[in-house]
């Protein structure tokens, strides 16, 4: 990305795909996470995990809906 932005373009599609591949994956990582802890998961006593899925979630749409971020890259490819 940064190559493109010496040149002079803008960037869109690689920002618009890092806004939607990171927050799924963390989003992916977390819900792993939860299952694998079980009921204590989405305990806020025993475990930090439903603040964070919750964080992330917010995240993924303060940011933009996926779906808009995907029509970039389509736009872009």
């Amino acid at each position: 990305m940064a190559v493109l932005m010496d040149a002079g373009q803008p960037p869109r599609s690689g920002i618009a795909q890092v806004k939607v591949a990171a927050p799924a994956m963390a989003a992916r990582v977390i819900d792993d996470a939860i299952q694998m802890h079980g009921a204590a998961g989405l305990s806020a006593e025993d475990t930090p995990l439903a603040a964070l899925y919750a964080r992330i979630r917010s995240i993924r749409l303060a940011d933009g809906p996926d779906a808009v971020h995907l029509r970039t890259i389509a736009r872009e490819e």
